[in-house]
Protein backbone atom coordinates (compact mmCIF):
# COMPACT_ATOMS: atom_id res chain seq x y z
CA UNK A 1 0.00 0.00 0.00
CA UNK A 2 1.28 3.28 -1.12
CA UNK A 3 1.72 5.71 1.96
CA UNK A 4 1.18 9.36 2.24
CA UNK A 5 3.90 12.12 0.78
CA UNK A 6 3.57 14.68 3.44
CA UNK A 7 -0.17 16.12 1.84
CA UNK A 8 -1.93 18.20 4.25
CA UNK A 9 -5.40 16.37 5.38
CA UNK A 10 -8.18 18.11 7.31
CA UNK A 11 -10.22 15.78 9.38
CA UNK A 12 -14.02 16.49 10.26
CA UNK A 13 -15.12 14.15 12.71
CA UNK A 14 -17.71 14.78 16.10
CA UNK A 15 -16.67 11.99 17.78
CA UNK A 16 -13.14 12.63 19.96
CA UNK A 17 -12.12 8.83 19.82
CA UNK A 18 -12.50 7.83 16.10
CA UNK A 19 -10.95 11.33 15.50
CA UNK A 20 -8.00 10.59 17.89
CA UNK A 21 -7.55 7.19 16.24
CA UNK A 22 -7.59 8.32 12.35
CA UNK A 23 -5.27 11.04 13.28
CA UNK A 24 -3.08 8.20 14.63
CA UNK A 25 -3.12 6.08 11.81
CA UNK A 26 -3.09 8.92 8.91
CA UNK A 27 -0.16 10.33 10.79
CA UNK A 28 1.18 7.15 11.25
CA UNK A 29 0.78 6.61 7.26
CA UNK A 30 2.90 9.82 6.10
CA UNK A 31 0.01 12.35 6.25
CA UNK A 32 -0.30 15.92 8.12
CA UNK A 33 -3.83 15.66 9.72
CA UNK A 34 -5.49 18.88 11.22
CA UNK A 35 -8.77 18.11 12.70
CA UNK A 36 -11.97 19.47 13.40
CA UNK A 37 -14.38 19.18 15.52
CA UNK A 38 -17.98 20.55 13.74
CA UNK A 39 -18.63 21.92 9.93
CA UNK A 40 -17.91 25.75 11.31
CA UNK A 41 -14.62 24.70 12.78
CA UNK A 42 -13.63 23.01 9.97
CA UNK A 43 -14.28 25.97 7.53
CA UNK A 44 -12.30 28.59 10.10
CA UNK A 45 -9.30 26.03 10.02
CA UNK A 46 -9.61 25.52 6.20
CA UNK A 47 -9.52 28.84 5.25
CA UNK A 48 -6.82 30.18 7.81
CA UNK A 49 -4.55 27.20 7.23
CA UNK A 50 -1.41 27.48 5.38
CA UNK A 51 -0.37 25.68 3.24
CA UNK A 52 -3.69 24.74 2.02
CA UNK A 53 -5.13 21.59 2.48
CA UNK A 54 -4.52 18.82 0.00
CA UNK A 55 -8.05 17.03 0.63
CA UNK A 56 -10.62 17.26 3.36
CA UNK A 57 -12.03 14.27 5.00
CA UNK A 58 -15.63 14.90 6.58
CA UNK A 59 -18.14 13.06 8.19
CA UNK A 60 -21.72 14.17 6.80
CA UNK A 61 -23.65 13.88 10.55
CA UNK A 62 -21.45 17.09 12.04
CA UNK A 63 -22.98 19.40 14.87
CA UNK A 64 -23.17 23.02 13.39
CA UNK A 65 -22.24 22.82 10.08
CA UNK A 66 -23.10 19.52 8.63
CA UNK A 67 -20.77 17.66 6.08
CA UNK A 68 -23.05 18.09 3.23
CA UNK A 69 -22.88 22.37 3.98
CA UNK A 70 -19.59 22.06 4.94
CA UNK A 71 -18.61 20.31 1.32
CA UNK A 72 -21.01 22.94 -0.39
CA UNK A 73 -19.17 26.12 1.41
CA UNK A 74 -15.70 24.79 0.84
CA UNK A 75 -16.43 24.17 -2.88
CA UNK A 76 -17.53 27.34 -3.98
CA UNK A 77 -14.76 28.78 -2.50
CA UNK A 78 -12.36 25.97 -3.85
CA UNK A 79 -13.60 24.05 -6.64
CA UNK A 80 -10.35 22.22 -6.80
CA UNK A 81 -11.60 20.16 -3.65
CA UNK A 82 -10.74 16.82 -3.04
CA UNK A 83 -13.46 15.79 -0.46
CA UNK A 84 -14.08 12.29 1.10
CA UNK A 85 -17.13 11.81 2.92
CA UNK A 86 -17.97 9.44 5.39
CA UNK A 87 -21.76 8.58 7.29
CA UNK A 88 -22.97 5.54 8.99
CA UNK A 89 -26.01 6.35 6.91
CA UNK A 90 -25.07 5.48 3.39
CA UNK A 91 -27.30 4.26 0.43
CA UNK A 92 -27.00 4.70 -3.57
CA UNK A 93 -28.77 7.68 -3.72
CA UNK A 94 -26.36 9.42 -1.19
CA UNK A 95 -23.82 8.18 -2.61
CA UNK A 96 -24.87 9.34 -6.32
CA UNK A 97 -26.00 12.34 -4.91
CA UNK A 98 -22.72 13.69 -3.45
CA UNK A 99 -21.08 12.42 -6.66
CA UNK A 100 -23.24 14.97 -8.84
CA UNK A 101 -22.24 17.69 -6.38
CA UNK A 102 -18.53 17.21 -6.59
CA UNK A 103 -17.21 14.75 -3.58
CA UNK A 104 -14.45 12.87 -4.78
CA UNK A 105 -15.45 9.63 -2.70
CA UNK A 106 -17.84 7.80 -0.55
CA UNK A 107 -17.18 5.71 2.63
CA UNK A 108 -19.42 4.19 4.93
CA UNK A 109 -18.75 3.85 8.31
CA UNK A 110 -17.44 1.51 10.30
CA UNK A 111 -14.64 0.87 7.64
CA UNK A 112 -11.28 -0.18 8.05
CA UNK A 113 -8.40 1.46 8.24
CA UNK A 114 -6.78 0.58 5.11
CA UNK A 115 -9.95 1.00 3.05
CA UNK A 116 -9.54 4.81 4.13
CA UNK A 117 -6.02 4.83 3.52
CA UNK A 118 -6.38 3.43 0.22
CA UNK A 119 -9.29 5.53 -0.96
CA UNK A 120 -6.97 8.52 0.26
CA UNK A 121 -4.26 7.79 -2.10
CA UNK A 122 -6.57 6.73 -5.07
CA UNK A 123 -8.66 10.56 -4.07
CA UNK A 124 -4.83 12.33 -3.87
CA UNK A 125 -3.49 10.86 -7.07
CA UNK A 126 -6.70 11.46 -9.13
Amino acid sequence: MELGKGEWILLVEDDNVISALLKIILTGSGYNIVVAGDGEEAVKIYNGHQPKFDLVISDLGLPKLGGVELFTKLYYENPELKFIASSGFSGQDLIVSLKKMGVKAFIPKPFIPEDLIKILRNTLDS
